[in-house]
């Protein structure tokens, strides 16, 4: 970790889980950049609809629809010829850092979200309903601003969701993916 007291990968981690708890995403209305909340339904529905856990839940703690962020893996992503690295207008010690989260999502049987245009709402359930968490999951996390957090970010991969499907014993609809988030650590 940095000298000054920096906490790259919990500030990183804090944005991340934010982010998807608002469900806030950019999105174009009228030609014009707005934002969009992925996470409020229909007429009559709030903010909260999407559970998001920062570690995985307990069984009796477990609420769906859900999204589990857990970080997976950190290191040295690169690391520079003789340790200097430009930031800003100085020169610093340091290299690329690099975290990476895996994302799951859960949905039920008793999972419903109302969704719709105009005030006019339809429910999605089951795999239909996994299919719009997925796709605004990935709007939430690719639009993610970390310009707040404490590090300068590099880049960022996101894998798309895999192992998508229905787990009978649990009985829930389930899908996976991975980011990886790239900084540069100074120290």
């Amino acid at each position: 970790m940095a000298s000054n007291g920096a906490d790259h990968l919990n500030d990183i981690e804090r944005k991340l889980i934010d982010n998807l708890r608002a469900g806030t995403y950019n999105t174009i209305d009228a030609g014009v950049k707005t934002t969009a909340t992925a996470w409020v339904g229909g007429a009559g529905a709030t903010n909260g609809d999407v559970t998001v856990f920062a570690q995985f839940p307990t069984t009796s703690e477990t609420v769906y629809p859900c999204i589990v962020a857990e970080q997976a893996a950190n290191g040295i992503e690169t690391q520079y010829m003789g340790q200097r690295l430009t930031s800003g207008s100085s020169d610093a010690i340091g290299e690329l850092y690099g975290v990476a989260f895996n994302l799951y999502i859960g949905v039920d049987k008793a999972s419903v979200l109302n969704i719709g245009p105009n005030g006019a709402t339809e429910p999605y359930k089951e795999r239909r309903l996994l299919n719009y968490l997925m796709l605004n999951s990935a709007n939430v996390l690719n639009d993610c601003d970390f310009s707040t957090v404490n590090a300068e970010i590099v880049e960022r991969h996101f894998a798309g969701f895999q192992d998508i499907g229905y787990n009978p014993e649990l009985e829930t609809w389930n899908a996976i993916s991975s980011m990886v988030i790239v900084f540069k650590n100074s120290r």
